[in-house]
């Protein structure tokens, strides 16, 4: 990137959280909000899958429901944010070849208008709306770094929602073998939720000091994805993992720690590990790997943006295991993304470590 971004504020609505801070605590305690469902009529078998508890009220149809999910989400990263410049939103929604029902015959324009009046925010021309999945994460990152060097804007919101639970998607996921259960566990966990982040420039703003920075993303397209006879190997997630290093100036033996949206579906497994194992050769003791969807399910166009959420949480608090992150997330329809995260600049100790044990440890270095 030509400049890094900064990671001003989140907010979430997960299947274990309705903030940001209570989704990355359960996702960091293993706490999941895996439930059974009868989401097809009988004689089909219940589901596996991870819901947000919510009114019925708020569910009165599809498009109703992600309406609600993104609001509430976007308001919690807006809350205490005034910017001198309309927010641009960059909203990545179910890829068109699901036909979700909340979409159906609505165009991006009305989406981003009838979210404009929910959050009572005027929103920058440069809005827009994503359809590429789960990897629509590092799409938007790109976009919002273009906005933000440009100076078109002051703050970006990113973001995503999803529900992979209506019918068609059930019975899609079902008839492809891609489902978990009890005769299937190489299956997904389908999930529903929204996460999005409030981004501005690498200085950060006065009213909202950094919890983490961005310094860069790259996406790759996978030829053989999801939607074709033949298997990934990895080519593509490997390649925007190495450019989103390479751009960061970052050598892969300092990732401390990957995030991925792999959902647990043999195919994607096959995919992450072949990526991994391309793009990670230094030897390491220990490599953790967060998983989000062990957790909440797969969020679909949501899945991305909860990954890096959730890393940002993980700097900010200082839990991760250590300060460079990269986050990894893949499309059904090809796309992969990547992208690579530091701590805040002048961020303070994490919790866990004192300052006499940061003190010596630093006279240990310069002794040495």
């Amino acid at each position: 990137m030509d400049r890094a971004l900064s990671v001003l504020r989140l907010g979430a609505v997960t299947p274990v959280g309705l903030t940001a801070a209570q989704t990355a605590a359960c996702v960091r305690a293993g706490l999941s909000g895996f439930v059974t469902r009868q989401l097809l009529p009988p004689p089909a078998e219940p589901t596996i899958c991870a819901t947000v508890p919510a009114s019925r009220r708020l569910k009165r149809s599809p498009r109703e429901w992600l309406l609600n999910l993104a609001t509430r989400a976007a308001a919690e990263c807006l809350a205490d944010f005034a910017p001198s410049q309309p927010v641009a939103l960059l909203l990545a929604v179910p890829e068109p070849f699901r036909h979700h029902p909340a979409l159906h015959g609505r165009s991006d324009a009305a989406t981003l208008a009838e979210l404009q009046t929910r959050l009572a925010r005027r929103l920058a021309p440069a809005s827009r709306v994503l359809r590429s999945g789960q990897a629509s994460v590092c799409q938007a990152l790109l976009q919002a770094r273009s906005l933000l060097n440009a100076g078109e804007v002051t703050a970006c919101l990113v973001g995503g929602v999803d529900s992979l639970l209506e019918p068609a998607d059930i019975d899609r996921l079902q008839r492809s073998g891609w489902l978990h259960g009890p005769d299937n566990p190489q299956g997904l966990i389908p999930g529903e939720g929204a996460a999005f982040l409030l981004l501005g420039g690498d200085a950060g703003q006065p009213a909202a000091p950094p919890l983490a920075r961005i310094l860069a993303a790259a996406t790759a397209q996978e030829q053989d994805h999801a939607l074709t006879e033949r298997f990934a190997c990895g080519d593509g997630l490997r390649a925007a993992i190495e450019t989103a290093l390479q751009q960061a100036g970052v050598p892969e033996a300092e990732v401390k720690l990957r995030v991925t949206d792999m959902n647990g579906e043999r195919y994607r497994a096959w995919d992450s590990m072949l990526a991994a194992g391309r793009s990670y050769g230094t030897r390491r003791e220990t490599f953790p790997v967060w998983h989000t969807a062990s957790r909440l399910g797969d969020l679909g166009a949501a899945a991305g943006f909860a990954g890096v959420l959730c890393a940002a949480m993980g700097l900010h608090r200082g839990y991760a295991p250590g300060p460079t992150v990269v986050c990894e997330s893949a499309s059904d329809e090809g796309l992969r993304g990547a992208c690579v995260m530091v701590p805040a600049r002048g961020a303070p100790l994490p919790p866990f470590l004192s300052r006499l044990h940061a003190e010596q440890g630093a006279a240990v270095v310069s002794e040495s």
